[in-house]
């Protein structure tokens, strides 16, 4: 709902659910992102969480909330004294009065950061992600890749810059790649590839920066959904000090994009370097071979020339005797064509013959059949009398005043019993 000044504002006069309405329409716009120590942190009976944001300088506080998946989604465990930014939008509830809505929380200083760093780590090592024995072997001459990066960024530039040219598919998800924010993103965009998607690697990728920008990549649900993808990923980020959680978890993991490429493209170059040796192998080989046949050839010329004529007289009686196969095949040939040829004509003269016999036999049924039809009886004061549709043959059949009907030569009589005598 919206007005057009002030004037109308004033003048109108609105329910509670209209006025709540308008003034979070007006507070969507309010995106902020808000510093404080949390202090009393209450679970609610579905999940969500509801908490206070509280100033260090003159202790102002401020009620937010954050609901359940948002909050299973950064996997920070908000205690009381806990200092983090929230970073979301306030809302006017019809009920619960004014709250602030968290979107995004994460951690403040690099202390808190590193130190929870260190406590995801150590409980995702002893749960066996970083082994080594449960990473995928990066296919050989793999084409269909998967890309998760920002479209802006410098990564991707380098990445597609330093790619081989081998024909690869490229299946690219624009990803934010910074701080906290950038999880929901992430973790939406491995659920993606792991659904949907045929691909035979995929990689994340981002250039260097501190704990505090990588955040989103030390996401313990990003972690998992990364060890449990269906295919091998490789993982290309920069870092200062601490390698992210996700490139621990990966079954590859770099430092560069450049580096990514140089994976991808490993078995490629290593097939056209094997090519290339193969292909001056068999040169010399070649070489060497008809060097040996040359050899071979001279050796061999005089014995080749001395069975020739052998050969050739061979070949001589071999024409002859196929010249008068010939001759025998094209005798049987011309005898067999009159045979067939008188055969035809006999076949032709019997079936004329069965035809016409045929035609004599049908002519002389049809002529019999016209003497013993029924119907040409009744030219001779014959009749045929029915009872319900049935020839009557016998007085048996002949009831007492039922009707009969009796057909002669050129008509029906319609008749009613009126006694029945028996021979």
């Amino acid at each position: 709902m919206t007005l057009d000044n002030n004037n109308q504002t004033a003048e109108r006069i609105f329910s509670v659910s209209d006025y709540i309405k308008i003034v979070n329409e007006g507070l969507k716009g309010f995106w902020s992102k808000i510093i404080g120590e949390v202090s009393e942190v209450n679970f609610g009976p579905t999940g969500h969480v509801y908490f206070t944001l509280k100033d260090e300088k003159d202790e102002s506080i401020i009620d937010c909330v954050i609901w359940r998946w948002v909050y299973s989604l950064y996997g920070i465990k908000l205690r009381e004294g806990m200092k983090i930014i929230a970073s979301g939008c306030p809302n006017l509830h019809s009920k619960y009065g004014f709250k602030f809505i968290a979107e995004v929380i994460e951690l403040v200083g690099e202390g808190s950061l590193k130190k929870e760093y260190e406590r995801l780590k150590k409980k995702l090592e002893k749960e066996g992600l970083f082994a080594v024995e449960r990473k995928k072997m990066i296919p050989d001459f793999p084409t269909r890749i998967g890309l998760i990066t920002a479209e802006q960024g410098a990564a991707i530039h380098d990445f597609l810059n330093n790619l081989g040219h081998y024909g690869y598919k490229i299946k690219f998800l624009d990803s934010r790649v910074e701080g906290q924010a950038a999880v929901q993103d992430l973790v939406s965009a491995v659920d993606y590839f792991n659904k949907k998607q045929d691909i035979d690697v995929l990689v994340i990728i981002r250039g260097g920066g501190s704990l505090e920008s990588l955040q989103g990549f030390n996401n313990e649900m990003l972690v998992r959904k990364i060890a449990a993808c269906r295919f091998p990923v490789i993982c290309g980020i920069g870092h200062d000090k601490d390698v992210p959680l996700v490139s621990l978890v990966a079954d590859k993991a770099v430092s560069t994009p450049t580096a990514v490429t140089n994976i991808l493209d490993e078995s490629w170059n290593r097939a056209i370097n094997t090519i290339a040796f193969l292909e001056r192998d068999m040169i010399y080989k070649y070489q060497e071979m008809l060097r040996k046949t040359e050899y071979y050839l001279d050796a061999s010329s005089d014995k080749i020339n001395r069975q020739f004529n052998i050969v050739f007289q061979k070949f001589e009686r071999l024409i002859s005797w196929f010249k008068n196969k010939l001759t025998d095949i094209d005798y049987n040939i011309k005898n067999t064509k009159r045979f067939f040829i008188d055969y035809q004509n006999f076949l032709f003269e019997r079936f004329r013959k069965c035809i016409d016999d045929k035609k004599n036999f049908l002519g002389t049924a049809e002529k019999q059949l016209k003497i013993f039809n029924p119907e040409r009886q009744l030219k001779f004061g014959y009749s045929i009398v029915y009872s319900d549709g049935k020839v009557i043959k016998s007085v048996k059949q002949a009831k007492t005043g039922k009707r009969v009907d009796i057909r002669v030569f050129d008509g029906k009589i319609i008749s009613k019993v009126e006694n029945v005598n028996k021979f």
